[in-house]
């Protein structure tokens, strides 16, 4: 029941934090083997939503540091393509995506997983501070500095996004 309600909701947050479906799978399923595996930790308490998604994200985190750090590996989404769109848009799109995937992959694990669960996944910021037990206003500054940077990182290579 776990799996079939949270899966999706895992794997996406590990395929834009890693950027390819390989890594997104493994990781998906150590972090149901490390939920399952700890499940009389959790409080009932607490929000177990917001305790599955702690477990991930720094799962996630951890992930990367011991064994993708400095890789940078980018993959298309084939859902970032429509199917009324003409060749044209689909190269830019696709060029945009990777082009974007790269630069959020420079930044911090920390901010790079607050700009994919605000910016990618819509998660509201109300939702974020949450699910991740921090302070709204946290939230708010460090997605605004995870921004900031990845904006510098476009302007810095010549990229225009018009940011």
């Amino acid at each position: 029941m776990i799996v079939d309600r949270y899966s999706k909701t895992i794997y996406n947050l590990a395929l834009n934090f890693f950027g390819n479906r390989e890594d997104a799978e493994d990781v998906t399923q150590d972090i149901f083997l490390k939920i399952f595996n700890n499940m009389d930790k959790f409080r009932e308490e607490k929000n177990f939503n917001s305790w599955l998604l702690t477990i991930s994200k720094n799962y996630c985190i951890d992930y990367w540091r011991k064994y993708k750090k400095g890789v940078k590996r980018v993959e298309l989404d084939d859902n970032l393509i429509k199917q009324d769109t003409t060749p044209e848009d689909i190269a830019i799109k696709n060029y945009d995506a990777v082009t974007l995937r790269q630069k959020i992959s420079i930044l911090d694990p920390d901010l790079r997983l607050l700009l994919i669960m605000r910016d990618i996944q819509e998660f509201s910021y109300q939702d974020i501070a949450d699910n991740l037990n921090l302070p709204l206003g946290t939230i708010k500054s460090r997605i605004n500095r995870a921004r900031i940077k990845l904006a510098k990182t476009i302007l810095k290579e010549g990229d225009s996004y018009g940011v």
